[in-house]
């Protein structure tokens, strides 16, 4: 299997990721390049130099740092279809949705207001245990109502890998709560299911920061 790979992008330096498939195609989780942060064509440059075409865009949550690069991605690549978890497809139907416009006031970046609404909807739904390319949804809710994970036991040669957004970081972090949709007592129950499903061992790549660090 293919490793992935992973590109700093937007305006809080998401951990984008690209996850390469067979024919050359890829799918893209967090796109956050955009001309705020001047690295708008930062995705589309790197599948180009990897001659990779972009069939799928996935969201592990709907936050304005995880999505403000969807536009550019679906420009150079229409028929991509943007997935998020079912608990905020609305949010990304006609963004920013209530949550998404109350977090960007939150960070008083009323300029971001103007670039999340130039972001295209969401296409798919999805939900806990879903099938996505290969990847397990995991519904992870705490830091936002439908923040996800995806966990492929087969990555890194059996080790597996765990793309935990904003749910879990390095050194037993995790995404903040007290934003509007957080949860403090939903975040401590999806991190107790993440350690009872997820084998010791699994490589895991957070939303930020470190990455590649043992679960």
């Amino acid at each position: 299997m293919k490793p992935l790979y992973v590109i700093r992008t937007g305006v809080f330096g998401v951990n984008t990721l690209v996850i390469p498939l067979e024919n050359g195609k890829c799918f893209v989780v967090d796109p956050a390049a955009c001309a705020l942060s001047r690295d708008e064509s930062k995705i589309t440059d790197f599948l180009r130099s990897k001659k990779l075409e972009c069939a799928a865009i996935l969201l592990t949550h709907s936050h304005f740092d995880h999505v403000t690069g969807i536009a550019p991605l679906k420009k150079a690549f229409p028929a991509a279809q943007v997935a998020i978890h079912e608990a905020e497809f609305s949010e990304m139907q006609n963004p920013p949705g209530p949550m998404g416009s109350a977090v960007i006031r939150f960070f008083g970046a009323l300029e971001l207001l103007d670039e999340v609404a130039r972001q295209p909807p969401a296409d798919l739904s999805l939900k806990d245990g879903d099938n996505f390319y290969g990847w397990k949804v995991i519904h992870t809710p705490g830091h936002t109502p439908g923040s996800i994970c995806l966990y492929n036991k087969e990555f890194n040669e059996g080790e597996g890998a765990l793309i935990s957004g904003d749910t879990l970081f390095d050194y037993g972090g995790y995404g903040r709560t007290d934003m509007y949709g957080g949860d403090e007592v939903q975040i401590m129950h999806s991190l107790g299911l993440l350690r009872k499903t997820i084998p010791s061992g699994t490589k895991v790549y957070p939303g930020h920061d470190s990455f590649g660090f043992s679960f």
